[in-house]
């Protein structure tokens, strides 16, 4: 396997119960670059390796254009300055070699000097030539045309040195080297047909792939030829150190007690890296243009809560053993843990590193960050009440719950936190108020705090709030938009703003379970539900099933439900101008839809086939702390939350369409199998196509009633060529979204993300749309109403 393979891998998979790779696949290997149109780690991390190396330089500005194809004429200097020999061209472009590559064209050295490289290789096209690239055998090099697969790999395998002799002989003249070249590793992550036109993107990860691969005969990578190197393996002790002339930014290791520090102009690397044993990849001047973790071991970042000499206590009450002998990184030093664990301060970051055998070989302690990570505002006026956390920064955005604000937005006791990054103040008003149920480890190390039955993780800048609280006290949380407690008040002087859908209430006893709008998670990183026990039982517990309601507690282990005070819609819902009654949305609205008393769903515009939403389908509009519209329910607008199939019903005697039959349970079997039963009393034949929804009315506990059914339309003789698709691939992880339309003579109507198609005659579901089309050019089309009223085609049918 290729160098680059073994040493590229991201995160480690941990081999020991509990151990948990911490490096971001994005940080880990430095696949990011300095081109901002880049959003494959893969591709934008060789892209960075070739910028720092002078193959690339972009398409101007910070852009690569990824998806671009190449021509030959720039696919050839890329390939002369991959091998360090670009400061030749200029002397080659005055000669005429080929009769379209005159002395005037931009590239015509880069071409002259490739074909007059002797290389050792077959002719891309069948000739029989020992340079870099040929001509297409009429005196001409086509600059202009797109190069493809097979010819950017022939040029590359040439520059590797594999010649006529060393690749096996085919039908084609491209066959021996896209199979050598699979075989060395030299195409990994790029598969493409021999003709197929080669984008910019794809040709940036075979250059990298050809940096790491050993020449024909070659004991080193090729990037040893162009005077780089690859490092034997150090830890990461800083990626913003400074050089002995003052150069910041650069990567100070440790290998044993040998401390070195390497200039870098690669884009800043993520600071996750910093502990992490890592090979360096040099370039010719030995700065730094790639950092590859290693690939054995695992690693573990735990907060300390009590230091002992053989073991440390972390947050959790977990005991994890520290030989005395163990190696300590720290401040760019090395020390023994019998040296420093005393110093140990509750609260501090450890980062433990384990052997693939799940020894423990080192522990790195991140130098502490003195500044702030967030504020609160405890009070308003003249100036930003944050620029504590912006410091000298000019030029910065304010974006408070999502939308894009000013100053005069932020309001006392909001929260904020600054990404220096992107220099943006992200503010939340999210409050949680409730009873100060527990805190852990210890009141004076606060590093989670309990309220609602949700255990929420404490920043710094709350520590001092806290200690002004007792457990068994009502507090309001102050919390960023994640749901880490920035800061902590009485409830008398701020209050709840947590909205949430209520997912339960048990109607005998009031217990609720709660689930926030805005998601919210434990120390753990898993999403929390609010819990305790409410006033509503019985009937009023069923009308609150399901509801928007606010959160907040007054009692232990007791909640208060307080459902949303909105109403209803005042105009028409213009979908495209993101309108509701001429009044704007707000930029992040969120969008939710009920049927009957069915649970609230989250939905997307793009499910809203419909141009307008007329107000006697809109349920609830809420608004945000500007008067802008935030949220909206709507009533059974999309026809998304029913599943849809073929009707199983549990029949007793009745009557429908002359036919006897009256149904205690309905279900559906669609291309996922059979839907679970509803209680239903509608009168649904076995056999029919149909849509069903459930409520949120339980009968026992197992089975919820009906909430709502729909019986599918048809339309017949629907040919293949009456569907129109849009690319988006049809199948049940993306149920929203539809993949396309249908054409029928008085119609048009959009196909459902998740339509099934089914064959009547063999009584088989069809894996895909595609199928069912192949198999007929008769198809059944069922849809559940109207295009103008939102409806989709949710069956396709064959004889």
């Amino acid at each position: 396997m290729k160098l680059k393979r073994l040493i590229a891998s991201l995160l480690v998979v941990a081999t020991l119960c509990g151990l948990t790779a911490v490096v971001p696949a994005s940080a880990a290997s430095g696949r990011a670059s300095a081109f901002t149109d880049i959003s494959d780690p893969q591709v934008a991390g060789a892209a960075e390796i070739l910028r720092l190396l002078g193959v690339v330089n972009g398409t101007g500005g910070s852009s690569f254009n990824p998806s671009g194809t190449l021509t030959r004429a720039e696919f050839c200097k890329m390939a002369v300055e991959v091998m360090g020999k670009g400061n030749e061209a200029a002397a080659q472009a005055n000669r005429t070699i080929f009769k379209d590559v005159k002395g005037g064209n931009w590239a015509s050295g880069y071409i002259n000097l490739a074909a007059s490289t002797p290389i050792g290789a077959a002719g891309e096209e069948g000739g029989s030539s020992d340079m870099l690239m040929m001509g297409k055998g009429d005196a001409t090099f086509g600059p202009g045309d797109v190069i493809t697969f097979a010819q950017a790999v022939t040029v590359m395998m040439r520059i590797l040195g594999y010649g006529a002799k060393d690749i096996a002989t085919g039908s084609s003249w491209y066959g021996g080297y896209l199979a050598t070249a699979n075989t060395i590793g030299l195409t990994e992550g790029v598969s493409l047909s021999w003709d197929s036109p080669i984008t910019r993107g794809q040709t940036a990860i075979l250059f990298e792939n050809m940096l790491y691969t050993k020449p024909n005969g070659g004991k080193d990578p090729y990037l040893t030829t162009l005077g780089g190197k690859i490092l034997d393996e150090a830890i990461i002790l800083s990626v913003d150190a400074t050089t002995a002339d003052n150069t910041t930014g650069a990567i100070q290791t440790i290998a044993g007690e040998t401390v070195s520090v390497y200039k870098t102009d690669h884009v800043p690397f993520d600071a996750s890296l910093c502990g992490v044993r890592a090979k360096l990849v040099l370039d010719k001047e030995e700065k730094v243009i790639a950092i590859t973790p290693s690939t054995s071991g695992s690693q573990r970042t735990v907060t300390v809560v009590a230091p002992e000499i053989n073991y440390l206590t972390v947050s959790g009450g977990e005991k994890l053993d520290v030989p005395t002998e163990t190696p300590v990184y720290q401040d760019g030093v090395m020390k023994l843990y019998k040296d420093i664990y005393i110093n140990l301060k509750a609260g501090v970051q450890v980062n433990f590193h384990y052997s693939a055998t799940g020894k423990l070989e080192y522990l790195f302690i991140p130098t502490a960050d003195t500044a702030e990570t967030a504020a609160v505002a405890k009070a308003t006026g003249s100036g930003n009440p944050f620029s504590s956390l912006v410091g000298g920064d000019t030029g910065y955005r304010i974006v408070k719950n999502g939308v894009t604000a000013s100053i005069a937005d932020i309001r006392q006791y909001d929260v904020a936190t600054y990404d220096k990054t992107t220099k943006t103040l992200h503010v939340s008003d999210l409050r949680l108020t409730g009873v100060y149920e527990n805190v852990s480890p210890s009141p004076a190390t606060p590093l989670s705090v309990t309220v609602l039955g949700a255990t929420l993780p404490v920043l710094s800048s709350a520590y001092e709030d806290l200690a002004k609280f007792k457990i068994g006290d009502i507090v309001t949380l102050l919390l960023t938009a994640d749901g880490q407690v920035a800061g902590v008040v009485s409830s008398s002087e701020a209050k709840s703003t947590t909205v949430g859908t209520v997912t339960s209430i048990d109607k005998d006893t009031g217990y609720a379970e709660i689930k926030p709008l805005l998601e919210l998670k434990d120390t753990a990183g898993k999403l929390i539900t609010l819990q305790g026990t409410s006033s509503y039982k019985g009937d009023s517990a069923a009308k609150m099933t399901g509801q928007l309601v606010t959160v907040s507690s007054s009692k232990v282990k007791q909640v208060t439900l307080s459902r949303l005070s909105g109403s209803g819609a005042s105009g028409t819902l213009d979908v495209n101008k993101r309108t509701l009654g001429g009044e704007a949305l707000a930029d992040n609205v969120y969008l939710y839809e009920r049927v009957g008393n069915g649970a609230p769903a989250s939905i997307t515009f793009s499910q809203l086939t419909r141009a307008t939403v007329p107000s006697s389908k809109i349920s609830y509009v809420g608004k945000d702390y500007a008067g802008r519209i935030n949220i909206i329910v709507f009533d059974d607008v999309t026809g998304d939350q029913y599943t849809y199939g073929i009707a199983e019903t549990d029949q007793i005697e009745g009557t429908f369409n002359s036919e006897k039959f009256y149904n205690s349970t309905i279900a559906v079997e669609n291309n996922n199998g059979k839907s679970a039963d509803l209680v239903s009393g509608a009168a649904i034949k076995a056999g029919s196509y149909i849509g069903i929804t459930a409520s949120l009315d339980t009968v026992n506990s197992s089975n919820n009633r009906l909430a709502n059914w729909v019986e599918l339309k048809s339309v017949s003789g629907v040919s293949r060529a009456d569907f129109e698709l849009n690319g988006v691939t049809p199948g049940k992880d993306n149920p929203t979204t539809p993949i396309g339309t249908i054409t029928t003579s008085n119609m048009i109507i959009p196909i459902a993300g998740n339509v099934a198609c089914y064959n009547r005659t063999t009584k088989k579901w069809f894996a895909s749309l595609d199928e069912a089309r192949a198999y007929s050019n008769s198809l059944t089309i069922y849809y559940d109403r109207t295009p103008e009223e939102g409806g989709k085609v949710r069956l396709v049918v064959v004889e």
